[in-house]
């Protein structure tokens, strides 16, 4: 069984990653609402490596933040999710932002 694309051993598919099921499951479980924001990694500070694949990006990212999922910009808590098929985060920006300018212009004709 997979959790978030990590299987049941911690291993992401490509075997990079290792993380006992029970700190992911915790990872995940954490509550935006009530987290405290100085505990949570600031993205901004995370260097990505472009040139790794994948997993080793996984791997990497796991390195360098306390939470893997629920992290921070700013002032702003962030909770993602890994999925391995679907929309892309690109995909879903554009869904949200032609989402935002008709609500904005069905806003402007009344």
């Amino acid at each position: 069984m997979e959790f978030y694309g990590i299987d049941a051993t911690g291993y992401c598919k490509e075997g990079s990653l290792k993380m006992g099921r029970e700190s992911l499951v915790q990872m995940a479980g954490v509550d935006i609402r009530t987290v405290d924001i100085t505990e949570l990694t600031d993205l901004r500070n995370v260097k990505p490596d472009a040139s790794l694949p994948v997993d080793k990006k996984l791997a990497v990212f796991a390195g360098q933040v306390r939470n893997v999922y629920v992290n921070r910009i700013g002032d702003y808590v962030v909770k993602v999710r890994f999925q391995e098929d679907g929309a892309t985060i690109d995909d879903k920006m554009s869904d949200y932002l032609r989402r935002l300018s008709g609500n904005y212009l069905g806003m402007v004709g009344k």
